[in-house]
């Protein structure tokens, strides 16, 4: 007998991870307009991170039906890559998913944070009424992510000290921005977490060696560094976006890569 979840535990395990996929390098949202107006449509997957019925992925026989079956021991992904985890259990083992799960609602979490979405709302409110350099101060913020390749380049060609240098200077790059930006400017506050977005990734990998660390999946250090990129990628591909299409500007090939996409 399997130990499904319930429609509910399905409903927090989405809503928490804000329809989107939880894996780190996956950038699919979940949800989306159904073509009738009057339905919505949602594509992703309550996967069980220890499976529901013996012999199933990474099944752990001490675990209780309620623990089994409850938020705990789930983590919303896509369909494509819940697929994927389940066909390949030693490549993708529970200690994996529950790293997955953690760092991206922290994520979720930070980037949703009542000074960021309280200004994402207001810009969108206030749009037709907006100052005239509002939009230009948006493209500006934008064009400081454009020329960065460490946001979008593929993982085995990144030196990971280049990265680190690269991220330093966009940090500088906003702080230097927020220190002309009233206090009370909505911007501000979406300047701040973009910063702070990448001083959660500085942390993540401290006390990693990134002047000697070279691509190599067999190495626990770079792999902890990849998902830590990968899942500070789709940090800032997510607020990017939100203030590309409150001011209804286009986003550049290059971020296009890193901003959400609905499947």
């Amino acid at each position: 007998m399997r130990d499904d979840f319930t429609e509910a535990s399905k409903r927090t395990l989405a809503i928490r991870a804000a329809y989107f996929c939880s894996n780190p390098a996956c950038l699919k949202l979940t949800a989306g307009p159904h073509s009738d107006e009057n339905k919505s449509l949602t594509t992703g997957h309550a996967a069980h991170i220890h499976a529901a019925a013996a012999g199933g992925p990474r099944y752990a026989a001490h675990q209780t039906r309620d623990l089994r079956r409850s938020v705990a021991n789930g983590i919303w992904l896509c369909r494509e890559c819940g697929d994927l985890v389940d066909k390949d259990a030693l490549r993708f083992p529970a200690s994996l998913l529950k790293r997955w799960k953690s760092n991206h609602e922290k994520m979720i979490a930070e980037v949703r944070t009542k000074g960021y979405a309280k200004s994402v709302d207001l810009i969108r409110s206030h749009y037709n009424k907006c100052r005239l350099d509002d939009p230009i101060l948006a493209k500006s913020v934008l064009a400081l992510f454009e020329d960065r390749r460490a946001l979008w380049t593929v993982f085995d060609a990144e030196f990971p000290d280049r990265v680190r240098q690269s991220l330093d200077r966009l940090r500088s790059d906003l702080t230097d921005l927020r220190r002309r930006l009233p206090d009370d400017e909505p911007m501000d506050q979406i300047v701040l977490s973009l910063t702070k977005t990448i001083h959660i990734f500085f942390d993540q990998v401290e006390s990693i060696d990134l002047v000697s660390l070279r691509c190599d999946s067999g190495d626990r250090n770079w792999n902890f560094f990849r998902d830590s990129l990968a899942e500070l990628r789709k940090s800032i591909g997510y607020q990017i976006w939100n203030l590309a299409r409150a001011y209804n500007i286009r986003l550049s090939q290059d971020l296009n890569l890193i901003a959400p996409v609905v499947s």
